[in-house]
């Protein structure tokens, strides 16, 4: 699902930048960032919060599954559920 959302990204308990979630699904993400990290990289993902949206404290747990140089494309540690895939994709566009 294509979507416009900023997220936090984190790497071994340190925050390493910002990305745009570009299209999310149940399985995964494809991030557009200028951060560069290495496949099998594990991630964490806390988006920033839109109008109407609460997501203080959601964080979601990913790895980096390729690379290009648009950015990052990352598949969920645990399959998210449709709820949580609903609030990442219903950013403004």
């Amino acid at each position: 699902m294509a979507t416009a959302m900023w997220v936090r990204l984190g790497s071994n308990g340190t925050e390493v930048g910002m990305a745009n979630i570009a299209n999310a699904s149940i399985s995964g993400a494809f991030l557009e960032t200028s951060i560069q990290l290495p496949v099998n990289a594990n991630i964490t993902l806390e988006p920033v919060s839109t109008a109407g949206v609460d997501l203080e404290d959601l964080k979601i747990a990913a790895r980096v599954a390729r690379t290009d140089s648009r950015g990052l494309g990352i598949e969920w540690r645990a399959m998210i559920t449709p709820e949580v895939l609903a609030l990442l994709t219903a950013a403004p566009r």
